[in-house]
This record gives structure tokens, sequence and C-alpha cells, in this order.
């Protein structure tokens, strides 16, 4: 029995020895303030948590991703990274015993229990807390920095930026903004409250949340909460179960955003435009033309062709622009 353990732990107790020794490293202070002993290069990064996985696609370093968050990327995914089919999938409920046998030069995501626990095996972890468009630019610098990127990730950041202050200025002299509700993933009756990320984007596209008072991530909310709120407008996320037809079948027709028929939906490429990754400035973009068309007037295909060449280094196919209501050809929310 003594012999069987040994068997199973040695490789275990080796590769952490291994990963627990660079040759050559630096510290690094993350997002929640912890100093991180991470490899002058990084060539084998695993990623559990998908803002990370996008990041480190803004930054050109897919190549370098030996494990991504989800199982299955989609075909946009799998166009920037040919062998993204072969790389290994990592969740924060991944076992010590599954990063070990990755031997991740480091790993990037969200705080939680797994940090320590990868940290006793002697796995650098550098942690991301993205709330709003400051903090999620400021990850994206952080990264850039380990992974000698700071040039690109200044660029994306300008362009970021420079379409924040353009839609503040286009939206500055209109006195009523324009209200959103953005159903739940699961229910149209659960929503956004002030403290995550799709509420900073509401209020950069001009908008006002109208649930904004509202804290502790997706809240449910009743019929009456809806009806009394009385949205212009109703989005609905792209990773979401429900959708327009669901939003109709509410008996909510007394609502503007529903009797004007004003239900639209994110877009999303290598994943979805209302996550905190260099991606939401085009759900900012794509919102703000939603809301005010007569004041802004982006070209969202031209610009999202700008942004992934750019950026990303290609763009293989044009983005499917959905509204989420049925009839509505999603192509006329765009000049």
């Amino acid at each position: 029995m003594m012999y069987q353990r040994l068997r199973i732990l040695l490789p275990a107790i080796f590769s952490a020895v291994i990963i627990a020794c660079p040759v050559d490293a630096r510290t690094v202070c993350d997002m929640i303030g912890r100093q991180v002993h991470v490899p002058k290069t990084m060539e084998r990064i695993a990623c559990p948590y998908r803002v990370a996985d996008d990041m480190i696609f803004a930054l050109g370093a897919a190549d370098k991703l030996i494990a991504i968050s989800t199982r299955h990327p989609n075909s946009i995914k799998k166009s920037f990274c040919e062998g993204i089919d072969h790389t290994g999938y990592a969740q924060p409920e991944s076992s010590i015993e599954e990063f070990l046998r990755l031997r991740p030069d480091g790993v990037f995501m969200r705080p939680g229990p797994l940090v320590s626990r990868l940290e006793e095996v002697g796995i650098p972890v550098f942690c991301l807390k993205v709330e709003d468009p400051d903090s999620m630019i400021r990850g994206l610098m952080m990264m850039a920095d380990i992974l000698g990127r700071k040039d690109h990730a200044n660029r994306i950041a300008a362009y970021y930026r420079e379409k924040l202050i353009y839609i503040k200025e286009c939206t500055a002299s209109i006195v009523q903004k324009k209200t959103v509700y953005m159903a739940g993933y699961q229910s149209v009756f659960a929503t956004i409250g002030g403290d995550f990320y799709q509420d900073h984007l509401i209020r950069a596209g001009g908008g006002v949340n109208v649930a904004h008072e509202l804290t502790g991530g997706w809240v449910s909310v009743s019929r009456e909460h809806l009806v009394a709120w009385n949205p212009d407008f109703i989005l609905l996320a792209p990773y979401s179960h429900i959708n327009a037809r669901d939003v109709m079948d509410e008996a909510i027709e007394c609502v503007n955003a529903v009797r004007k028929e004003q239900i639209h939906t994110f877009p999303s490429y290598l994943d979805a435009w209302d996550l905190p990754t260099p991606e939401s400035i085009l759900g900012i973009m794509w919102l703000a033309n939603i809301l005010y068309p007569d004041n802004i007037r982006f070209d969202m295909e031209r610009e999202a062709e700008y942004f992934y060449s750019q950026f990303y280094g290609r763009y293989p196919k044009p983005v499917e622009w959905k509204t989420g209501h049925p009839g509505i050809d999603s192509r006329k929310d765009f000049p």
C-alpha cells in the first residue's frame, strides 16, 4: 500500500519541485496586492478564467496557452489559435494534480481557494480583479508587463479610452438619458445591480441602469419591479438561456422597451461583448449606437474589423449582429 502511494505522489512532488524553482524569476504585484514570483519569460500559461483567456488573445500570446477556461472554444477562437483544440481545460474547480500535469509557468485567474493551493505546490498565480473599465485596462496592462507586451496593451488602452471620451462628449448634453434593463441569463426577472461590470458598460454607453441601486450580482426582481421601472431598452446577454420571445411571453407589454420593440442582444466574437475584456469597448459602442442613433453613429462593422485586425491580429469573419427581437433586422441598428 505504501509503495502504491509513493508511486502516485512522487511524480506530483517532483513536478512541484521543478515548477517551484524557476531559473530566472522576478516579483510582480497582482490586482489584489499579492507579491507573485513569475518567470522572466513565460511560455506556458494556464487560464481557468474566461476574462484572462480573452486578455491573452488580445495581447497576441494565444500561442502560449496550455489550458483555457472553456472545453469547447468557438470557431473564432479556433481561427486565432490553430492548436486550441489540443489545449488543456482548466477551471477553478480543477484539481492540483491537473495543474501539475500541465506544468504552467504561470496561471492567470480570479481570486479564490485554488490560488493558495497552487502556490503551495510552487505554481505562480496572478490574480485578476476587474470590476469596471478602468480596472480591466489596469489588469490588461499588468498582464502585458509580465508578457512583455506593454506597447501593444498601451495601444488597446488608448483606443478604449478614446471611444469612451467620444461617447461621453456626444451624450453630455442629453438631459433625459435612456433607461436600460439587462435581463438575467436564466430569467427575465433577474438583473444586474450597480456592482456588476455590465452596469459600468450601460453608463459608459450613455444609459441609466434602472437597477443600479441593487447589489449582489444577478438579483431576482418581480414583474412589478420591471413594470415600475419601465425601461426604454431591454438587453440580453449572448450567453443567456432566455431570448426575446421569452421576454415577450412575460405579459409586460406595457413596458416601453417591449411596446417599442427595443430588445437587443449583445454581440459576441471571441467572447461576449458585455464581459470585462478588451472586447467590451465594442459592446459599449454598439450600445451607444442603439441608445442614441441621432447622436452617435459608429460604423460598427468597420470598427470591429479595425479592432480585431489591429489588436488581435486578424478578423476572420464579420460579427453576427443580433437585436434579439423577432422580426428586426439587426443591421438597421447601424449606419
